[in-house]
Order: structure tokens, then C-alpha cells, then sequence
């Protein structure tokens, strides 16, 4: 019988120590979503991970290539999980769910070559205040990835709904 091996466990739990360092509650809830996300079996790789933005790197390989491209749902697995990182750095501000109501995604090149996912949040102000005012909110969020010679790969645009969580005061 086949134990819980993940392909990259290693850099995974490198991953995790690396952000251990910087803030232990962010490690804590990385390692607790770890089985929600599919996404580390497709090798990206966390380049930039700051307040606002993030930058990810998904290299071709032969787990999520079929005939020498990188597949569409690889290709939006990646651009979800650079969504999912940046919010899970906004919870640490304002405790709020979040589920996604509809993505898109367009391919504009043939994928035969890594691909760099960058995105930072412009809209946030506006659906924290909102979380604020009525503890729900919607929020459109559209960002591109670029192959590694600089050519426009895809495009992405998901749709979010959002909900403040409740808690306590102290």
C-alpha cells in the first residue's frame, strides 16, 4: 500500500520552513490547506512572495505537459494557486472566507516553455472596505502569465465571493 508521497515533498516542506522563519502563523496555515492544493504536483516554484504581489514559476516537465505544452488545467491550477497565496497573506489583516465563483482562462501562445506568474492586488482597498460595511463582498481579479522568453502565454480573470468571518472580540 502507497503512503501519502507527494512528488516534491522535500521542497514542499523547504517551503514551509523557509516561511516558518518569516512568520510562523502564515506556515502553519500553508501546511494545514496542504491537501486542498493539487498544486505542487505541477513544480512550481514561490519566487516572490511579499505583502501585495507574488510571483510564481511553473517549469515544463513531464507531470503537467501532455505532447510538449503545459496543459490548460495545469496552466489555471497555477494562476489559482498565485490567487490563493496572495490571499492567504491578506488574512492575516482582516480574518474573511473567500470561495471562487467563475474563472476564465485564455491561451494566447503555444505553453512549450516555463511560465512566470505575476500578479499584485489593486482592488483590495475596496473590498476590505466593503467587508467592513456589510461583512460580504465580490471581487474580479484578471492577470496574465508570460512564457520565459517574455511572449504573453494566458490570460486569467477569476471572480470571488467574499464573507468576514466571525470572531470574538477580546
Amino acid at each position: 500500500m502507497r503512503h501519502n508521497k507527494i512528488i516534491g515533498w522535500d521542497r514542499f516542506l523547504g517551503l514551509i520552513e523557509g516561511v516558518q522563519r518569516v512568520s510562523p502563523w502564515l506556515s502553519r496555515q500553508i501546511a494545514r490547506r496542504a491537501a486542498e492544493w493539487p498544486y505542487w504536483y505541477s513544480g512550481m516554484v514561490i519566487e516572490e512572495w511579499l505583502d501585495r504581489q507574488v510571483w510564481i514559476r511553473m517549469p515544463l516537465s513531464f507531470r503537467n505537459s501532455v505532447d510538449g505544452e503545459i496543459s490548460p488545467g495545469h496552466l489555471l491550477l497555477g494562476a489559482e494557486s498565485t490567487l490563493r497565496l496572495l490571499l492567504l497573506r491578506l488574512k492575516q489583516e482582516l480574518p474573511f472566507q473567500y470561495r471562487f465563483t467563475a474563472s476564465h482562462l485564455e491561451i494566447h501562445h503555444a505553453v512549450n516553455q516555463s511560465v512566470d506568474y505575476k500578479f499584485a492586488i489593486e482592488d483590495w482597498e475596496r473590498i476590505r472596505l466593503e467587508l467592513a460595511k456589510t461583512s460580504h463582498a465580490t471581487g474580479e481579479f484578471a492577470f496574465s502569465a508570460r512564457l520565459q522568453d517574455g511572449r504573453l502565454a494566458a490570460s486569467f480573470v477569476f471572480h470571488a465571493a467574499f464573507e468576514l468571518e466571525k470572531f470574538l472580540p477580546a
